[in-house]
């Protein structure tokens, strides 16, 4: 399974302010939910976590919950990233 969600609003980083893209991915029976490395084809990724981090109590889902889990976590990843 797979979900692309593109940013709406800038985030700062590292090297700038950019509007990020988000590609998430789990087996297609579920399991573990990660973000795709960008140009590391072939990897697993970084496994997503609770509250829109990537430390803690990891995310999982089941096929049908794949889109809500990683909205939810887009959405907490954000409020995060553009709290001053």
């Amino acid at each position: 399974m797979r979900l692309t969600i593109k940013a709406k609003k800038e985030i700062e980083t590292l090297t700038g302010t950019e509007k990020p893209v988000f590609e998430f991915w789990a087996p297609n029976n579920g399991g573990y939910v990660r973000l795709e490395s960008a140009g590391k084809s072939g990897t697993l990724g970084q496994q997503i976590c609770h509250g829109g981090g990537f430390s803690g109590s990891t995310v999982s889902c089941s096929p049908a919950s794949f889109k809500l889990v990683c909205r939810s976590w887009y959405s907490a990843y954000m409020r995060a990233a553009t709290r001053y």
